[in-house]
């Protein structure tokens, strides 16, 4: 990482023993809203309908951090959101040695920093020719993003978020960004807003059809899928419904707005239908918190390693599948 004068808090064994041994620690993830502001206004975006207009001061934002080290609070796992985080790049410099693991979640439509030692998630819902109807910005910008993710001297994976308009394509997702740099696609669902008309939103039937659509793509793309297999599973209607009933997150994460304050029950806010979420944040948290799940987590971690995170023979792509999977529709 570029120097920031903050010293790089990396993970040691000690970390993963104590982890291990006495469970994955209150609020040792958390995440920030870094801005209240952004270039783009997503139809399925949570943010634009918290009607934030002010942030704080760098110096304001670095006190906070200092005064929960003081505290004891653990500093293990950091996302980095918004609004559009790399707006505030200055910010990110300083901020981001004081954890661990960081993840900066940005549309992509500005460069990405040159922090090596962390995940870039860029968010690109659409493919090219659906653009413009879910974020408001036009074909050259899906193009501008695209160049910017292309980046191999960075850690860039694609977040893909499900609306209901994307249901059918879902499998072309892989296939627009397999010839470029990025690591993989991360894929989650649209969580709606309590009063929301559901436009938006997959039902739960539909949804376990295109999550048996993914288990079919990574024996494809592999890796490339970034959501493993156990993920994958877990996101299943019967599994995550019981898991959002007491949604681990709240019990080892917590979010904060752009002053700093504690957002319930997550970044997704107090309007969040919870009921309905959508969200890879359950799954990743209700692994994080059963030592069972870890350890398998763990191990497909090191399995995905010695495989040198090469992606699998895609010659064919989903067309080499039988026609009644790779062209089924699902309908809603």
């Amino acid at each position: 990482m570029k120097d920031s004068g903050q010293k790089q808090n990396r993970w040691k064994l000690k970390d993963f023993l104590r982890i291990g041994l006495g469970g994955f620690p209150e609020q040792g993830m958390i995440s920030i809203d870094v801005t209240y502001r952004c270039n783009l206004s997503c139809t399925h975006c949570y943010f634009r309908y918290q009607r934030y207009d002010t942030e704080l001061t760098i110096d304001q934002w670095l006190s906070w951090l200092e005064n929960r080290r003081a505290h004891g609070y653990p500093f293990l796992i950091c996302g980095w959101l918004g609004g559009e985080p790399l707006l505030r790049r200055e910010l990110l410099e300083k901020g981001l040695g004081y954890f661990k693991s960081n993840v900066i979640f940005t549309n992509g439509t500005l460069e990405l920093g040159p922090w090596p030692d962390c995940t870039y998630v860029v968010s690109v819902p659409a493919l090219r020719t659906q653009y413009t109807s879910i974020t408001g910005a036009d074909a050259k910008t899906f193009d501008k993003v695209k160049a910017h993710a292309d980046r191999k001297d960075l850690q860039v994976l694609i977040s893909f978020c499900i609306t209901r308009p994307m249901v059918n394509r879902v499998p072309e997702v892989p296939k627009e960004w397999e010839k470029t740099a990025v690591k993989g696609v991360y894929f989650e669902f649209y969580t709606p807003r309590y009063g929301d008309n559901l436009q938006l939103w997959v039902d739960w039937k539909s949804r376990d059809l295109i999550i048996s659509q993914l288990l079919e793509l990574k024996k494809i793309y592999g890796d490339f899928i970034a959501n493993t297999r156990q993920e994958l599973i877990l996101m299943k209607a019967a599994k995550f419904r019981a898991i959002v009933d007491d949604c681990p997150f709240y019990h080892i994460g917590a979010s904060f707005d752009p002053m700093g304050r504690r957002k319930l029950p997550c970044a997704v806010g107090p309007e969040a239908d919870c009921t309905r979420c959508g969200c890879i944040l359950p799954v990743f948290s209700q692994i994080l918190s059963k030592r069972r799940l870890m350890v398998h987590a763990l191990w497909d971690g090191i399995q995905k390693e010695l495989r040198g995170r090469k992606r699998t023979n895609t010659v064919g792509h989903w067309n080499s599948l039988p026609a009644s999977r790779s062209r089924h529709e699902i309908h809603i």
